[in-house]
């Protein structure tokens, strides 16, 4: 019998496929839990390869907010790789979305899926660098004052707004800033300026899923069933017209009575990184265009 891709909902083999990859380079057991919860979306859908009624291989996508769409999850059976399985599971997840932007994450040092994205369409945009902030910074004047007076070429001349190609994070997934995003956002009071920072924020509720710490924002968490948020959180993705480390800092500050603070910016960001700060640096973020 040949093998058959098609959308399914049955959750617990695509476990099975993970954990039979366990240990395994690139085999990633957080999907688990995000799979599991987030197949309470209409939006979310998943795909599999499947022979004699054994999954083979998996993919899902989302369609998201301002246009974007993500996909992840990606695994084809060890066995069954080099058939053309994980781009045929990538092709019909890129169908399945009537997003313009369709973004993913990989792992710089996985060359194998890196060039599999790229033939299908996918290009580098950045490598997603992660600050947490539970403590305010010391010796920061905060003589300024945070304002909303921020307007689109403000945002996108700024640094870091290009070398982002106008992506952020955005409740985990990414989306696109175009014009009319932005101009929803300001309405929407989540275009903060602080001296020479721009900042594009968004609350999020920390969730423990299956003992691992995950984030959504209002988007997807009003959607879920049985879930519990443990702690507030700010994310940030900041930009700047000058260079200047004190700026974000007193912005920071002034966010932290809110929640925690999660910054979210670009490997190389020549400012979040003059901070007294241990950053993590996350995957490469791809972006496909979706000729619709």
């Amino acid at each position: 019998m040949g093998i058959v891709i098609k959308e399914s909902r049955d959750v617990d083999k695509i476990v099975k496929l993970f954990e039979q990859h366990e240990g395994i380079p690139f085999t990633y057991l957080m999907n688990i839990p995000i799979v599991k919860t987030l197949s309470q979306l209409e939006s979310f859908k998943i795909f599999v390869a499947e022979i004699n009624d054994e999954v083979i291989g998996c993919i899902y996508s989302l369609n998201y907010i301002y246009d974007s769409g993500y996909i992840g999850g990606l695994l084809v059976h060890k066995v069954f790789r080099g058939r053309g399985i994980g781009s045929s599971l990538l092709k019909i997840a890129l169908n399945s979305l009537n997003s313009k932007h369709v973004y993913l994450f990989v792992m710089e040092d996985n060359a194998l899926a890196v060039s599999l994205f790229e033939k299908v369409g996918f290009r580098k945009i950045y490598r997603r660098l992660y600050y947490t902030i539970s403590q305010p910074f010391n010796d920061v004047s905060g003589a300024r004052k945070v304002t909303y007076d921020v307007e689109w070429h403000d945002l996108k001349n700024a640094i870091g707004f290009s070398e982002r190609n106008g992506v952020i994070n955005f409740g985990y997934y990414p989306v696109k800033i175009t014009e009319e995003a932005f101009e929803d956002l300001k309405t929407k009071g989540k275009v903060l300026r602080y001296g020479s920072t721009i900042a594009i924020i968004e609350e999020l509720h920390g969730l423990i899923l299956e003992d691992k710490f995950y984030t959504f924002n209002d988007y997807v968490f009003r959607k879920l069933r049985g879930v519990e948020a443990s702690k507030k959180i700010i994310e940030v993705n900041p930009f700047y017209t000058t260079l200047n480390p004190s700026d974000l800092a007193s912005l920071l500050n002034h966010l932290l009575p809110i929640g925690e603070v999660h910054v979210r910016t670009y490997y190389g960001d020549p400012v979040a990184s003059k901070l007294p700060l241990t950053g993590n640096i996350g995957a490469l973020t791809m972006e496909y265009e979706n000729k619709r």
